[in-house]
């Protein structure tokens, strides 16, 4: 895995970013002979490599989920996925989603409405191996918070989930090795699905070569 440099970021648009994380919004004027005032407006989402990336180290959630489902043939699904949570459906989900729509991703937004322990929701959400990896490759040098996760999911998690390896079960053992080590870089495994716990219901061991 490598580091990039603090030279090789563009830390302006990364703070943007990581305390906004709105892109860019404005009205764009441009001269329209056709138009009687001889001027267009036209309003306009964007956001950039670095102000996404900084949106998902401070506000994003990136991991593989791991799901009971009987329709794989390890009766478990693993399915890597990127989020970001907000209490308003705003600015940041448009640019968010004009970003994907402009990046051949496909995203989408759903929401989670309000009970007694939480405000109303709006999840923007990237799921799958190839919308996952074609959102972070050109992220990646730009990673601060979340370098060592990006990595790790970039060069071990998503080629061996490519080949299918997880479709049987030393592959999927081997899969959650590494994902119990993208998970010890959020402070420790999350979840009752680790390595571990797939050992134990399939009375089998992974031993990394």
């Amino acid at each position: 895995m490598s580091n990039s440099s603090p030279e090789t970021h563009d830390f302006d648009a990364w703070f943007t970013g990581f305390f906004d994380g709105e892109g860019c919004i404005r009205i764009a004027i441009a001269d329209r002979e056709r138009y009687s005032t001889g001027f267009e407006l036209a309003p306009m989402l964007r956001i950039t490599h670095e102000q996404l990336t900084g949106t998902l180290d401070a506000e994003g959630w990136i991991g593989v989920k791991v799901n009971q489902n009987s329709e794989y043939r390890v009766d478990h699904r693993l399915q890597p996925q990127i989020e970001v949570t907000e209490t308003y459906r705003d600015h940041l989900m448009e640019a968010l989603c004009a970003y994907c729509d402009a990046h051949d991703v496909n995203c989408h937004v759903s929401s989670l409405e309000a009970n007694e322990n939480r405000s109303d929701q709006y999840i923007w959400g990237v799921q799958g191996i190839s919308n996952t990896r074609t959102l972070l490759t050109p992220l990646r040098d730009q990673f601060i918070v979340k370098r060592e996760q990006v990595d790790l999911l970039l060069d071990e998690i998503l080629p061996r989930m490519d080949q299918g390896v997880h479709h049987e079960k030393e592959g999927f053992l081997e899969v959650m090795y590494y994902v119990d080590r993208f998970n010890s870089y959020k402070g420790g495994s999350r979840g009752k699905y680790t390595l571990e716990y797939f050992e134990e219901l399939w009375g089998m061991e992974y031993t990394p070569e």
